[in-house]
């Protein structure tokens, strides 16, 4: 990236731009067939995304990849990837955005662009595609045909669609975090897997006097948790702790309860779910060091032996301490277990993620590309079922076989000589970014163990209903929410910590919740609330939106069905 920037060009009309759009169009509603190749004289596009760091330990970009090899093979249209500096994805991305001199595909978490997708349209830096989705993507228009909650999950307030999404539509591949406990301890102590607060908090004090790691000395510590730095934490609620949400009917921050938008520290069960915490701190069942721990110091009492319980990833968390630990701890087991109930019976999912279907995250095309209709058509092979299967797997023969009809991977990535399964996976195909469908048995196969597969289907033992979409809270009054939450967050945050910690007195719950309200608590939730009205008015037909050739295409409107994967 240079170190200067050139002006970006005068921005064109929106009349101009649906004009210009309108020629890449034909005069119909249906998308047309993808033929392949899908140019006869071979195509390189410019395509900016990021490099994942397991695909940088044999890759020097993606083009590389066996899977964008195949890919060119079948298309006739090779992609030439502009990275950005791993580590550095965020302060590129605000580069290239002020530069004015874009790529044709550009790949990014469209969160991080200065007022959302939206001011990205507005701005010209990228083109709306619901004509050219409708037009030229079978593929993908099949599936937003079939699923109008995903068509209101990757498009903007007015109902535009701005990028080919990473989407997340199987339950399964959304479900990869969860809490976690020491099998091997209930075993040892004759316990079953808690499933109530009040069997957790059985388990904890077992683990707390029960010497269940066998060493003679009072040192485990029954739940732990961390932070880590850089990553979104609820306001005094390290993730966690999560997941004991859900028994009071609560979710991290804002959820949503019969169509309405709460704010969990503002609600009068978040004072049962705080005394609870205070109770468990005080009798040792928590790590003294929470509030502040981050994950180092949390991997060294792991590997001692000293944490019976937690809530993590299933890769990271789960299946790397199992490797981690087993060499000296022999029977060392972990498990993922449900989300404990709630006094109704119902368990309440508290990770947000398990109810996006879409992340912010996908490819959208810049102003610069001059071939429009050729990237579309591209993009959209990569959610049909041959190139699904490419994207996920790599090329069959090479990185994966099919066995009785299912992908499988080869041992060239299952047993590759230097590369872990997730490397050598990320040398062949990118199912865990890009413009994609997540193929849950990409996910079963990366998660080796036996108990990982068991925790998927445990953490998917749940509702999503309190969780909400990916929202854009404030519209113009952006900047006065955002303000409003920044003062909230820092009062809620101190005085979550103090009323668990037993610095402050429950009694004063009620003057806590008032000075909340001081500080624009409501108003706060009434910016959500228009966000999400908002979201659930969205268009759910394929509307052409200032196109000559535009018409609706109809769409069921009963409850979405939802497809396992892509190609499956």
């Amino acid at each position: 990236m240079p170190a200067h920037f050139h002006r970006p060009p005068r921005l064109l009309p929106v009349t101009a731009l649906a004009a210009m759009l309108a020629l890449w169009l034909p005069a119909q509603a249906a998308p047309e067939p993808i033929a392949l190749p899908i140019v006869r004289q071979p195509l390189t596009l410019s395509w900016y995304a990021n490099l994942h760091p397991s695909a940088a330990t044999s890759l020097h970009d993606l083009s590389e990849q066996t899977a964008y090899r195949e890919l060119a093979e079948r298309t006739g249209i090779r992609v030439a990837f502009q990275h950005p500096p791993i580590g550095g994805e965020k302060e590129r991305f605000k580069l290239l955005v002020v530069s004015g001199k874009y790529p044709d595909v550009v790949e990014a978490d469209w969160a991080d662009y200065p007022g959302g997708p939206a001011k990205a349209l507005k701005d010209g830096m990228i083109v709306p595609l619901n004509a050219l989705i409708a037009h030229h993507a079978p593929n993908l228009s099949a599936l937003l045909d079939a699923n109008p909650d995903i068509r209101r999950q990757i498009s903007t307030d007015d109902g535009t669609i701005y990028c080919f999404p990473m989407l997340y539509i199987d339950p399964r591949v959304r479900n990869v975090w969860g809490p976690q406990i020491r099998q091997d301890w209930l075993d040892k102590l004759g316990l079953r897997q808690p499933t109530t607060l009040a069997e957790w908090h059985a388990v904890l004090s077992a683990f707390k006097t029960r010497d269940p790691n066998g060493n003679g000395r009072a040192d485990e510590i029954p739940y732990s948790t961390f932070t880590v730095p850089g990553v979104r934490n609820a306001p005094g609620l390290p993730p966690g702790l999560w997941p004991f949400l859900g028994a009071f009917g609560l979710a991290p921050e804002f959820y949503r309860s019969g169509g309405r938008i709460r704010y969990s520290p503002a609600e009068p069960a978040y004072k049962d779910f705080l005394a609870t915490l205070h109770r468990w701190y005080r009798e040792g069942l928590i790590d003294p060091d929470y509030v502040s721990q981050e994950q180092k110091p949390f991997d060294t009492k792991m590997s001692a032996g000293r944490i019976g319980a937690y809530a993590f990833f299933n890769g990271s968390g789960l299946g790397r301490y199992t490797l981690l630990a087993r060499a000296g701890t022999p029977g060392f087991r972990l498990a993922g277990v449900p989300y404990p109930r709630a006094a109704d019976g119902r368990r309440h999912i508290t990770y947000p993620p398990a109810a996006q279907i879409f992340r912010n995250y996908g490819a959208a095309i810049s102003r610069a590309d001059r071939n429009v209709v050729e990237t579309v058509k591209f993009l959209d092979y990569g959610y049909s079922a041959e190139g699904s299967l490419t994207l996920n797997f790599g090329k069959q023969g090479v990185s994966y076989t099919l066995v009785g009809g299912e992908p499988h991977y080869t041992d060239a990535v299952r047993r590759h000589p230097t590369l872990s399964v997730s490397d050598a996976i990320l040398r062949h195909a990118r199912p865990q970014y890009g413009p994609l469908v997540q193929d849950p048995r990409y996910l079963e196969q990366f998660y080796a163990l036996p108990e990982q597969r068991q925790a998927l289907a445990a953490w998917a033992d749940g509702d999503t209903d309190l969780l909400l979409p990916p929202l854009q809270a404030g519209g113009r009054n952006a900047r006065k929410f955002a303000s409003l939450m920044s003062d909230i967050e820092t009062y809620v945050a101190e005085m979550t910590t103090k009323f668990i910690l037993g610095r402050e007195p429950l009694d004063r719950f009620d003057d806590y919740r008032a000075k909340l309200d001081r500080a624009g608590m409501q108003e706060a939730i009434g910016y959500m609330q228009a966000a999400y009205d908002q979201y659930r008015r969205k268009p759910i037909q394929a509307t052409l939106p200032g196109l000559p050739s535009g018409k609706p295409i109809p769409v069921a409107t009963a409850a979405p069905t939802v497809p396992a994967a892509a190609g499956q």
